[in-house]
């Protein structure tokens, strides 16, 4: 703005200049001249600064996207998480503010045999966000269930999204949104997996954040007496919050899941 006031004054100077010395015809348009100049510098100041607007107010945005991602992965960082970029987000913080200024699981969830530690996988905000769906399913007959044992549904069949990890059994939300869930368990009437006595019964849950949200029970009674259920639930789930399929307590007996009928954990996200 102080270039173009001088510009200005720059201009009537002429103009008066000019005026002394012309006829009145001449200094008409001698003066008309002058002022086409200056409402075309104007206009090419204006159109500079409009310009410059926008780009600070397109590194403004990129500045607040950024500070979100900092906000959820230091939300994160307490809980396990494999992968941290935080340093990394900041970094770009840093670098896009300097443009700017010169432009004027409650309860831990593990496998009962490993009795590993919290497991948490990263996942990207925004990935595949509102296509999400994946199905997994045991592939061998097991018995063996103990309490608060986490089912690992080892063979995946569909995973779009990636948010289904076959080593830990957890779906973890890319995204917030509602999502489905199905899950099928089934009980043997014979010993399959080297048991002797009671025959298949179970109970398991369906467990969000370490909190009971279903749950279904099989139980078979004589030999060759076979008993499968299924349960499904509707979820609110925010981004990065867990879903598996957890033992309510100890099993009895063995377990089917082979071709006459499988163990298995579905989900998509709905909206």
């Amino acid at each position: 703005m102080i270039c173009l006031q001088r510009v200005i004054i720059f201009v009537f100077c002429s103009v008066f200049i000019t005026e002394g010395r012309l006829e009145n015809e001449e200094w008409k348009i001698h003066m008309e001249e002058k002022m086409e100049e200056m409402f075309l510098l104007i206009e090419r100041q204006n159109t500079v600064i409009e310009k410059q607007s926008k780009s600070i107010e397109m590194q403004y945005i990129e500045i607040k996207n950024l500070k979100s991602k900092v906000q959820f992965l230091e939300s994160k960082s307490g809980l396990g998480i494999v992968e941290d970029r935080t340093d990394e987000v900041n970094s770009t913080i840093n670098k896009a503010e300097g443009e700017v200024g010169n432009v004027d699981v409650k309860r831990p969830m593990h496998d009962a045999e490993s009795n590993k530690g919290p497991m948490r996988r990263f996942l990207s905000p925004g990935l595949a966000e509102g296509h999400v769906a994946f199905y997994a399913y045991i592939s061998k007959d097991f018995g063996g269930v103990g309490v608060d044992h986490v089912f690992l549904y080892d063979t995946v069949v569909t995973n779009y999204g990636n948010a289904y990890s076959q080593h830990s059994g957890a779906f973890t939300a890319p995204t917030t949104g509602v999502y489905a869930f199905c899950y099928t368990i089934y009980a043997a009437g014979e010993h399959v997996a080297g048991e002797s006595g009671d025959y298949g019964e179970v109970s398991v849950q369906l467990v969000h954040n370490g909190a009971y949200k279903g749950s279904i029970h099989a139980d078979t009674e004589a030999n060759w007496e076979e008993e499968m259920s299924t349960g499904f639930a509707i979820l609110m789930l925010q981004a990065g919050d867990v879903v598996l399929i957890m033992s309510k307590g100890a099993g009895q007996g063995s377990f089917h899941s082979n071709e006459s009928g499988r163990w298995s954990f579905a989900g998509f996200q709905i909206a």
